[in-house]
């Protein structure tokens, strides 16, 4: 991790992404915008900074699922949960979600 954050524009998210696809040995839940907002939206965390979201997640999932989970969820945020106008009718986490046709 430390390495691939000395590197010019890379940061936390972009090493474990690099280190859980590349690698397959992530440091944490990759936290993107998407991640984040649909973290807060299923009630995994209630935080705004990723590293905190990551945090919460890293203890949520267990270590194995951390990449999978982490692409799950941004197509999800990108495809279905979006920021403007979320498709809840379409949504297979709707059951999951306390948030369900309150949001944005």
């Amino acid at each position: 991790m430390a390495e691939l954050k000395a590197l010019p524009g890379v940061g936390r998210k972009t090493a474990n992404v690099v280190l859980g696809s590349a690698f397959g040995a992530p440091d944490g839940v990759v936290v993107d915008t998407h991640v984040g907002r649909l973290s807060r939206r299923l009630g995994w965390s209630r935080h705004a900074d990723p590293e905190k979201v990551e945090r919460d997640l890293n203890d949520l999932i267990p270590r194995e699922r951390w990449v999978f989970v982490s692409h799950a969820l941004i197509r999800h945020g990108r495809s279905v949960c979006t920021a403007r106008k979320p498709r809840c009718p379409e949504c297979t986490l709707a059951d999951l979600c306390p948030k369900r046709g309150v949001t944005p």
